[in-house]
């Protein structure tokens, strides 16, 4: 199964992560709920990732107009997903901080349910024009088509072994985190914790796209590349949010209130950022993930 020669490989690899994607586009277009607008964020990221990893198999015209198709998608659920997480977060400090912020807090509550519904809308108007049979239907057609004889120039070699073809680009993302980890380390260097987030997040989708051709070890590694980006994830939410109620309008009590929790919780996250950085390094994660190609 490991030397499965990379044009077929790529044929199944792809079709299992666009029926994720349709399949989730298809739930949220119905529901608008929060888990599935998630699900299908996700869903479409992983087949953009994908798109990027066999780029060398296809004619590049029809990959790009998949991968344009898809990211138009990713981009116009951001705001409704951006909504839910603001509501989230001041869900969950109204909550802590008790009754004495509270009601002020929950004016800024109902401010953004008033905006999630006017972005439900806009969504509403967005998913009609995505026409999801017939981008189904290209994307079919697309993966069916791989270069097989007399490749371009540029293309990859099809009947490389998928397990060779995975073992380099997975290390090409994990290029990438490496080079971004000195700088993260330091706690004011939010910039570099942001990027270094976005650069786990495409080496996990790059490992969970080729997870079929992985031993039984790939889900004990894979789980410690998805802690990394929640630490991550929070660290930046902290950030954004952080910036998020100094224009909410609130009273000043309020504001310090909620500026002082956010910091203690970031310095919590920083530190558990910092020990895992310890305790399990990326280049043991990297080593570990070629262990089980």
């Amino acid at each position: 199964m490991k030397k499965t020669p990379l044009w077929i490989a790529s044929k199944g690899l792809l079709a299992e992560r666009g029926s994720d994607f349709f399949r989730c586009l298809e739930t949220a277009a119905t529901t608008y709920d929060p888990v599935d607008i998630h699900d299908l964020r996700v869903a479409s990221r992983r087949l953009r990732e994908g798109l990027s990893l066999f780029s060398g198999c296809y004619p590049a015209d029809r990959l790009s107009y998949m991968r344009k198709a898809v990211r138009k998608i990713t981009a116009f659920l951001g705001d409704l997903r951006n909504i839910d997480e603001y509501l989230d977060f001041l869900r969950e400090e109204a909550i802590e901080l008790g009754p004495v912020y509270g009601l002020e807090l929950e004016g800024g509550i109902n401010l953004y349910l008033e905006k999630r519904a006017k972005a439900q809308k806009q969504l509403k108007r967005d998913f009609r024009k995505t026409r999801p049979a017939a981008l189904r239907k290209y994307f079919v057609r697309t993966i069916h088509s791989p270069y097989i004889f007399d490749p371009p120039s540029g293309a990859v070699d099809p009947f490389i072994a998928i397990d060779d073809f995975a073992r380099e680009s997975i290390d090409q993302r994990l290029a990438s985190v490496l080079e971004l980890v000195p700088a993260a380390r330091f706690p004011e260097q939010a910039v570099s914790q942001h990027r270094l987030r976005i650069a786990v997040k495409h080496y996990r989708y790059r490992i969970e796209v080729l997870s079929p051709f992985m031993d039984e070890g790939y889900r004990e590694v894979h789980a410690q590349v998805k802690e990394y980006q929640e630490i991550l994830g929070r660290i930046h939410d902290l950030d954004v949010f952080a910036g998020l109620i100094r224009g909410m309008g609130l009273a000043k009590h309020t504001e310090n209130a909620l500026a002082e929790l956010l910091t203690a919780k970031r310095v919590t996250s920083f530190a558990a950022f910092s020990a895992k950085l310890d305790a399990v390094p990326f280049e043991v994660i990297g080593a570990r993930i070629r262990s089980v190609l």
